[in-house]
């Protein structure tokens, strides 16, 4: 009988400790900065911040072209030139300016505190050489897995926020 409820109790804590491993997921609106989102049109981009310092063409993937827009080095976005359906569609924004802040209010300069109590708990923590870096995953039937990430110096600051992501096909 001991061995029965044993088992009981062993059975159940595997299923319940795997319940509680289940990714946080951020809702598809947590996916902005500055007022821009991936998926939306890259003139809502210059509608927002004007003439770019930079329009170049960086990467052609299968017959989509990636055009990236920079503002002053320290805003990138990054949008499809060509192909079916997805012309001017943003793929990615990658900040490094610490006036832009993201819906939640996390701008460049803060540091892991602010992010953890505006987003909680990253789904994906990686620690690197220089610092480390958050991800926080789309929770969206549309766009699955769509990522925002912090990277962080070694102090714990944010030096960096990637909303979306270049390679990211939906």
């Amino acid at each position: 009988m001991r061995f029965f409820i044993s088992s009981i109790v062993i059975c159940l804590g595997i299923i319940f400790s795997n319940i509680l491993n289940v990714e946080a997921r951020i809702p598809y609106t947590y996916l902005n900065i500055g007022g821009l989102t991936p998926d939306q049109q890259i003139d809502s981009c210059f509608y927002v911040y004007g003439r770019p310092t930079a329009n170049l063409a960086v990467r052609n993937c299968n017959g989509f072209n990636i055009n990236e827009v920079t503002y002053n080095s320290e805003l990138m976005v990054y949008y499809i030139n060509g192909g079916y359906n997805e012309n001017g569609r943003i793929r990615a924004i990658i900040c490094n300016e610490d006036n832009i802040t993201t819906n939640l209010g996390i701008r460049v300069g803060m540091n892991k505190n602010d992010v953890l109590y505006a987003y909680g708990d990253p789904d994906r923590n990686y620690r690197e050489t220089q610092g480390s870096t958050w991800c926080y995953l789309a929770d969206s039937e549309d766009h699955p897995n769509m990522p925002l990430y912090f990277f962080f110096d070694n102090r714990e600051v944010i030096k960096t926020i990637v909303v979306g992501d270049i390679g990211y096909y939906y």
